[in-house]
């Protein structure tokens, strides 16, 4: 159960907690009351913050996990559009890295930014598998492979180039993860890949967005995840907790060349009304 703690000094009952929260549980506070959580509904708050991030006073918050509430201020954390259009413009998918180990602080860090992606609810549903071992990487790699060779007479629409991956892979390359030293999973509760992973994947393009910053070159695993929806040796390897199932796969390492300049893109297609 949540509740609001309201430092009832620094209150004036403007009512932005009110205003904002997802879904309309507070009660909208008159002197000489403060704002709070309508009692019959404190089972349903969501626990988003919403109410104590847009609070002017900083004069609440929720009683759930308060030893991580950031204060921040209006104008820390804003970036300059054309900063923000030029770095996201510049963003990559790396598919050649060098040998150095990404450590592991700065992966948490990657994921410690991308656990703020939003979620349907703030169920907050994706959990991370970080394979950190390239001989493990490599051995996913040649699963993959011979999921691969399982489809090739088949109705999958992957079959017709199948064949050709395999031969890059039979002659000594690496078409599944190009050589990355580390691979990333989000998994989600679901056992079947006809499940929506779209929590997965906005959780897993805040990773995405975020690892250059870091240093770090990522690229989507998009032939293992489809690997891992079906094919149980890799299933087995990856042992993910009982009733979970990967939504999203990537890739990621040093990147062994630098990004020097953004290439052309099609221009945005856009209907207004």
């Amino acid at each position: 159960m949540s509740r609001l703690i309201i430092n009832e000094t620094s209150c004036i009952r403007c009512n932005t907690c009110a205003e904002g929260c997802v879904l309309g549980i507070i009660e909208r506070a008159v002197a000489p009351a403060f704002p709070k959580i309508i009692s019959e509904m404190e089972a349903f708050c969501l626990k988003c913050g919403h109410c104590e991030a847009f609070c002017p006073q900083e004069a609440l918050v929720l009683d759930y996990l308060r030893e991580e509430k950031i204060v921040c201020g209006t104008i820390d954390g804003v970036i300059e559009p054309r900063t923000l259009e030029r770095y996201m413009k510049k963003r990559r998918s790396i598919r050649v890295f060098t040998d150095e180990h990404v450590p592991r602080e700065t992966i948490t860090g990657i994921l410690d930014a991308a656990r703020y992606a939003a979620s349907g609810g703030n169920q907050q549903p994706v959990q991370w598998l970080v394979l950190s071992d390239p001989g493990e990487v490599r051995r996913v790699a040649g699963l993959t492979i011979d999921w691969m060779r399982s489809i090739i007479d088949t109705e999958h629409p992957l079959a017709p180039y199948a064949p050709f991956i395999i031969e890059k892979w039979d002659g000594g390359g690496d078409p599944i993860c190009h050589g990355a030293p580390h691979l990333l999973f989000a998994h989600i509760p679901g056992t079947d890949g006809a499940d929506d992973p779209t929590e997965a994947v906005i959780a897993m393009t805040h990773v995405d967005i975020a690892a250059p910053a870091f240093g770090v070159g990522t690229c989507w695993a998009g032939f293992v995840k489809m690997a891992a929806d079906t094919y149980g040796p890799l299933q087995e390897v990856l042992t993910l907790p009982e009733g979970r199932r990967i939504g999203c796969a990537m890739m990621f390492g040093v990147p062994r060349h630098p990004v020097v300049s953004i290439p052309r893109r099609n221009p945005a297609v856009i209907t207004w009304r």
